[in-house]
């Protein structure tokens, strides 16, 4: 809303999330952050699921390992 938007305008601003898959819900922050004049200056996950683990843009504490149906990554 306008009073969120008013505290985050001219901020510098880091994106943390939890799980990243295919890091669209980061683009969609980034995307409200920088609408409003946020700028954007990192954004982490904790852990990236799958082919977000080789993402060099993202930063990450951890891959998630995916398992098959065989119990395998």
């Amino acid at each position: 809303d306008d009073a969120d938007a008013t505290l985050l305008r001219g901020k510098r601003v880091v994106i943390v999330d939890d799980v990243i898959s295919t890091g669209g819900s980061l683009e969609a922050a980034n995307r409200l952050l920088q609408q409003v004049g946020a700028q954007v200056v990192a954004q982490t996950a904790i852990l990236a699921e799958g082919a977000a683990g080789t993402r060099t843009d993202i930063g990450f504490l951890a891959k998630l390992p995916l398992f098959d149906g065989n119990n395998s990554e």
